[in-house]
Parts: structure tokens; sequence; C-alpha cells
């Protein structure tokens, strides 16, 4: 095992200038082998080890027996070791995560804030099958597609290239102690459920499949980084001095690119991150603008081919206004011989059919129409939907009532019950025009 740790070391450049590693223990067989391996070879590679172990308090006496155990072999070995203790479920609540999650986040917290130089967790081979398939089935991006990285920020992994069985065996082989956690054998955890239901049946297929995935993986890892080099030269050249996206001309770049950027930019707003489907959500938003809630209690505008990403509480801006003017005149659209201007007609009332007094409004509640040739009636919240109308003028759109409701809508047409035909002798004829308020 020592001689895959090496390869990982040399091929990862896993040790590129530092000089201290602390291994983050568990006491569970892949960080114990993890440790005694960097401790025989930490002359050869010229560094000092330490250890960090993490108490989630999420297994009553068993967690203290691992805290225990990790102490008195660090004692041993005479490796200095930093422990600490986190109330993982507390936090999980507190949070609304999984427990996983939740005991995740607290876990390398506390490793940012003890390091020295890298911490080594003890993600091996086998680990990076199990995180492929993982993300697998949630749906993922090229980037889940690579696993488990050799190397992410402080973190090191030099344990990537070896398996489960190669720990047992090396435990086996030095007579290396380790504690084992209840929960591995549990099918509660979605990993546990993959590591014992899933990998056998893979490995009846190819008994390497471990280092299959890590090569591929590898290809993968290289696809990726020129994507992202794209995304890069796109990102920074498409965001404003506001913080957001120019998505004018996005039709004009690769989807793979856009989409990217587009989750970039989530991510440098919010502590969360998106899903595909919500990328794609996102995507679809930038042909027809307007508003999507997403993860962390946050949304996206599109308006003015601009993506902003703001909290979700956060009232849209509007500075559209609409001037309506109304005018009576004799019906001449239907002149023998000359084409009937649907524009006109979208834009006409039938005089004699509207009921009582007509007034240019705004929505409100429980508004709808019977639209010309619609066959059905429907709210104009519904119709808005369908029409793709933006959030921010939903409620600044003018409409024209009478007494028995709506008969108009800017930019959707008239009420089939007050639509001009050959038969109309009178119309009223609407003209409106988009202004900007900032232009007064």
């Amino acid at each position: 095992m020592e001689k895959l740790v090496l390869e990982a070391i040399h091929n990862f450049k896993l040790l590129d200038g530092v000089k201290h590693i602390t291994v983050a223990l568990s006491g569970g067989a892949d960080s114990m082998s993890l440790l005694y391996v960097l401790v025989s070879l930490k002359d050869k590679l010229g560094i000092e080890v330490s250890a960090a172990h993490f108490n989630h308090m999420i297994r009553g006496e068993e967690a203290y027996r691992d805290e225990r155990f990790v102490e008195s072999v660090c004692e041993r070995l005479g490796v200095e070791l930093i422990t600490e203790r986190g109330d993982v479920p507390a936090y999980a609540a507190e949070h609304r995560l999984s427990t996983e999650l939740a005991a995740r986040e607290m876990r390398y917290r506390f490793f940012e804030r003890i390091n020295r130089g890298a911490v080594a967790t003890a993600h091996t081979a086998s680990d990076n099958l199990e995180t492929v398939i993982f993300n697998l089935t949630r749906g993922t991006s090229l980037k889940g597609l690579c696993g488990i990285p050799p190397k992410r920020g402080i973190f090191i992994r030099p344990l990537i290239l070896c398996t489960r069985d190669d720990v047992e065996e090396y435990c086996e082989k030095n007579a290396v102690e380790y504690v084992t956690d209840s929960t591995n054998f549990s099918d509660d955890y979605s990993r546990n459920k993959i590591r014992h239901g899933i990998i056998p049946q893979l490995k009846e297929i190819n008994p390497s499949v471990e280092h299959s995935i890590i090569r591929t993986a590898m290809s993968l890892r290289e696809d990726d980084a020129f994507i992202n080099a794209a995304v890069d030269k796109y990102y920074s050249s498409h965001l404003n001095s506001d913080g957001d996206l120019d998505v004018s001309d996005y039709a004009d770049f690769p989807p793979a690119i856009v989409k990217s950027a587009l989750k970039r930019l989530f991510e440098a707003k919010s502590a969360s991150t998106l899903d595909n489907r919500h990328i794609n959500l996102i995507f679809e938003l930038l042909k027809s603008g307007g508003r999507i809630n997403l993860p962390g209690k946050m949304c996206g505008e599109v308006k003015n081919s601009l993506l902003k990403i703001v909290p979700s509480g956060r009232k849209i801006q509007n500075n559209t206004v609409f001037d309506v003017k109304t005018s009576i005149a004799d019906n001449n659209l239907f002149k023998k011989g000359q084409k009937v201007n649907n524009l006109l007609l979208k834009n006409s009332l039938d005089c004699d059919k509207i009921v009582g007094k007509s007034v240019v409004r705004t929505r409100q509640p429980g508004d709808c129409i019977r639209l010309k040739n619609r066959g059905a009636t429907k709210t104009l919240k519904k119709l808005y939907n369908e029409c793709h109308i933006p959030l921010e003028l939903r409620d600044c759109i003018p409409i024209i009532s009478d007494d028995k409701g709506v008969i108009w809508i800017y930019g959707i047409g008239v009420a089939e019950r007050c639509a001009v035909t050959d038969k109309t002798e009178k119309i009223l004829k609407i003209t409106t025009v988009e202004q900007d308020k900032n232009a007064f």
C-alpha cells in the first residue's frame, strides 16, 4: 500500500509546498492505515505528521470509545493529536440538514481551523466509486462524475488509489488496530446501501471496478478542467460591476459553458448549491425572462438581459409605466378586398357590446377572461403564466374592464364577448405606449 500512497502523492502533487500533514483520524481502518503509512514514510517524504479527531456525539458511548482509542494510539506512536466534540444532532436540527451533511460540515470546519499545512483524509478508491454512484442517482454534472478529487484546497487524499481490500490487507500485515463504526453495518444511510447492495454486484462484472472508475475520473477531470477554463473566460467577461450576469448573447455559447456560469453565479451569492434541475430551470428563464425560486431562500431574476441572484424576499424593481389612450371610430377593419389587421383586432373593442362603464386599471384578485378563439375562461394569473409575462410587470400591465369583467389585456387580446366582427358599427380603439419611469 505504501507504493500506491507514494504514487498518489507523486501523480497528484499532494505535498507541493507542504511540510506538515494532519491526518483526519476517525479510528476506523482507513484512517488508521493512513496514519501508520504516513508515519512510516515521514522521513522519506520530509514531513511532520499529526492527527485530529472530531467526536460527532452521535453514537453515544461508542463515540467516546473511538475518542479514547485514537488518543491511546497517538500517544503510543508519539503523534500529536487534537480532538474536538460537536453536537451534530443539535446542529442538524437547527440548520435543517441531514445528519450526514451536518456531520460533514462541522468536521471539515474543525479540520480547517487546526490545519498547519495539509489535512489528509482517508478517502479510498472504494469511497470514490461509491461517490460516483451516489452522484449518478441524484443526477449530476461532469464534476460529479469526476468523483472525489485527490486534492481540494488544504485537503489531500493519499489513499485515493487504494481499495478497501488494500486497506484491510495492510492492517492485517502490520497489526494495525482499529475500531468499527456500528453505523457502517446499517442500510439506513444512502452510502451504506450502495456499499452493501450495489458494489458487490458491480464487482461480479468487473472485480477491478474501483480502479476503472479512478481512470475514468482522471480522464473526466481533464475534460472538466478544459471546460472550467472556458467558463472562467465567459464568467469574467459577462459579470458586470453590480455582480449580475449579462446573458444577452447566451445563445452564442455552448449550453455547458452558460449553465456552469449560472451555477457559479448562484454559489457566489448563496451558501447553497444548485442541482441540474434548478440549473436547467434558470437556463430556460434566459429565453423568456421572469423569476424563479431557488434553494437557500434565493431566487433568480432575468430582466433586460441580466441575470440577478437575490434573496427571495426582495421586491422586484419595476420602472415600466403604460400610457393608455382610447378613441371611438367607425369600423373600417373589414373593408372589402383588404386583409384584416390582427394587431388592430387585438386592440379594438365593439362599443355596443361593452356593458355599463369601462375603466382602465391593473389586475385584481379573481380577474378572468375568455379570450377570442381560445374556447375557455382563464384567470389572469394562469394566463400570465402561459404567456410568460415577467413577474415584475404583472401588477402594472393595463387592462380594461366593464361591469361584467375584463374585456382587454395589453399585449394579449380582447374578450370574446366584446370582439370586433364585420357586423360591428363603432369600435373602441386602444393605443398603448410603454415608458420608463426614469425618463421622467
